[in-house]
């Protein structure tokens, strides 16, 4: 619990997936113990850092972006996809004023420096 919302360690490493276990003709998908790395057809994608770190969480970011985030399923509601397993399709149904909460309960924790890996896109 120390590390609460602080997303995937930095240091997680990945192991390689076997060739066809996962492809986007199919269904599943692999995660490592702490539920913070996910592999699926959408390649691997690393759980945010949801705290109110300044330099890897969401400080920098603006209630506005945090709802248009929640809104469009776009990081920062303008850039790439949010990836699997967040669940953002359920909390675009939320309303202004439970988003608005959500991210003030977000910049009430307590920050946790974490710089949470890229997502690594399928391979082709």
């Amino acid at each position: 619990m120390s590390r609460n919302l602080a997303g995937a360690p930095a240091d997680s490493k990945v192991p390689p997936i076997p060739p066809g276990l996962i492809s986007p003709a199919g269904w599943g998908a692999l995660t490592n113990n702490d539920l913070t790395v996910w592999a699926g057809p959408w390649g691997v994608s690393f759980a945010a850092n949801l705290t109110p770190d300044k330099t890897t969480g969401l400080r920098s970011w603006t209630e506005a972006a945090f709802i248009r985030s929640m809104r469009t399923g776009k990081h920062k509601g303008v850039l790439r996809d949010i990836l699997p397993p967040m669940p953002w399709q359920s909390m675009a149904k939320m309303t202004d004023d439970d988003l608005k909460a959500v991210f003030a309960y977000l910049l009430s924790l307590k920050p946790i420096p974490n710089k949470v890996p890229e997502p690594i896109p399928p391979k082709r």
